[in-house]
């Protein structure tokens, strides 16, 4: 759950604010790219998804994420999460269960950007790295670092310099596990309705409720 939490952090970081930076332009390149997404309603993003360590693939799938505020739907493996900015509900197909939760803001736990954003200036700084040619576009590189001890020693943005987007998210683990999200589209002020947030038990015939309210 972590690992999905970070990918609504960083688009909500893009949306919202600017992290603090030590060097090299990273916080102008930032707030550039939050005047853009500050702008939209809702987003949607297709994402791949890969786990590696040691240059091998430990794991990979691919994933949908809607988000919309506080409200988000997304897609990971073998499970579907909801929450309504009321409550969340987690869906697991493999078992045909949903389990089901008060949303709590305040949890560390919660897939909550709008509560990683009111600490994300005090727990990070960026750093401007380089510019590369990828796939015949530039792309800037920018490194988050948090300033209190994580699972992870930094979080890597490469971002689109001519149209300003995110292409992908690696964490870089401690031990040496890196996992990344690699944005594969993007489409910004999708028309998406409140309803896509709520789970319906008339979607999933037969499923087992555990409501752990």
């Amino acid at each position: 759950m972590k690992r999905l939490l970070t990918l609504l952090l960083i688009v909500s970081i893009a949306a919202f604010g600017s992290a603090q930076t030590t060097d090299g332009g990273a916080t102008q390149m930032m707030k550039t790219l939050a005047a853009k997404y500050k702008g939209f309603s809702t987003m949607k993003i297709n994402y791949t998804y890969k786990a590696e360590k040691d240059k091998k693939t430990l794991s990979a799938t691919t994933g949908v994420a809607l988000i919309k505020g506080e409200k988000y739907y997304i897609t990971f493996d073998d499970q579907v999460f909801y929450c309504d900015s009321v409550t969340m509900w987690n869906y697991q197909k493999s078992t045909n269960e949903v389990s089901i939760y008060d949303y709590d803001g305040s949890s560390e736990d919660a897939l909550n950007p709008a509560k990683l954003l009111g600490t994300w200036q005090k727990e990070f700084s960026a750093k401007f790295i380089r510019e590369e040619v990828e796939k015949a576009k530039t792309v800037s590189i920018i490194d988050l670092t948090p300033k209190k001890g994580q699972s992870y020693y930094k979080i890597r943005l490469v971002i689109d310099k001519n149209k300003n987007e995110i292409v992908r998210i690696s964490i870089y683990e401690k031990d040496n596990t890196i996992y990344t999200y690699y944005f594969d589209t993007f489409t910004p002020n999708a028309a998406i309705s409140d309803s896509t947030f709520k789970f319906s038990t008339s979607k999933y015939p037969g499923v087992e409720v555990n409501d752990m309210r």
